[in-house]
């Protein structure tokens, strides 16, 4: 059998998958399935799916079309349904996308710092972890997890392009905030956390100043400096780094490099998740 490793970073708004061969992502949106009078494309995303008996869309066309809001499960844990889904629509999106040709898939993944606890852990472990069949589009597939990791969301970040001493990591989701201390690379509890609302869980959505503000006054209770290293990642890290910079004159975005077959991919601070899970899966399952 071949084998692939994946970091995957199941969002809550977008999914990005990072390999050896490069990286993609999808809306996460989830919905029934209906049978359709008009067979509109929404997105390049769109999926229609069969998996452990329920079927329904994915992508932009669930965006669109979920009569209860966005069909999308926030939280400060990943350990349920929609996960596994989002997880199994990832592995097929991206063997589909670069042509692979691979039954026996590795992956790390992440989970909020809040609820990255033993059990959460094992909850996500237990649930992806071997023999799948789904079909997506019409094409049938089997797969194997043989092996799951679970590290903490934003520890996970730093290893899209880690640096030695000191440094603060906000990695700013749709549904939560993780806020991570690393002093040599070793993460730091009692300086971590995490904020349990984001950019898709405001009141006001564009109301960027005010996030801002708010990621500021619970960092610096957690005894964060102005001075200090702060590399901002997720994705709305791009619209937010010139106002955490009024308090944390330090701020940069993360520029992740993913460690391919035969180069090095920079790309952009969304995909820090995905490509720090999936160094990390190179060393682990090396």
């Amino acid at each position: 059998m071949n084998s692939l490793i994946l970091g995957i970073d199941a969002g809550n708004f977008k999914a990005k998958v990072a390999g050896p061969y490069g990286i993609d992502s999808f809306k996460t949106n989830i919905c029934g399935w209906f049978e359709r009078d008009v067979d509109d494309k929404f997105g390049d995303d769109d999926m229609e799916f069969f998996i452990d008996g329920r079927k329904g869309f994915a992508g932009s066309i669930a965006e669109h079309e979920d009569e209860f809001g966005n069909g999308t499960i926030y939280g400060e844990s990943k350990a349920h349904s929609e996960t596994k889904i989002r997880a199994l629509l990832a592995i097929h999106r991206y063997l589909e996308k670069y042509n692979v040709d691979a039954d026996t898939i590795r992956i790390v993944t992440g989970q909020p710092i809040i609820m990255h606890k033993e059990d959460e852990k094992n909850k996500i472990i237990n649930m992806l972890r071997g023999e799948h069949k789904y079909t997506v589009n019409g094409k049938k597939r089997k797969i194997i997890i043989e092996d799951v990791k679970v590290t903490p969301e934003g520890t996970g970040a730093f290893w899209s392009a880690p640096i030695a001493g000191t440094v603060r990591v906000l990695d700013i989701g749709s549904g939560t905030v993780n806020m991570v201390t690393l002093m040599d690379k070793k993460h730091i509890h009692k300086s971590s956390g995490t904020m349990n609302k984001g950019m898709e869980t405001l009141k006001t959505k564009d109301d960027l100043e005010g996030m801002a503000r708010g990621i500021v006054q619970i960092t610096t209770k957690l005894q964060w400096k102005p001075t200090d290293t702060v590399l901002v990642c997720g994705g709305a890290a791009e619209a937010l780094i010139k106002y955490l910079q009024q308090h944390y004159i330090n701020a940069t975005l993360i520029n992740p490099q993913l460690k391919r077959e035969h180069d090095i991919l920079s790309t952009k601070p969304v995909y820090a998740n995905a490509v720090g899970f999936y160094n990390l899966a190179r060393v682990v399952y090396s």
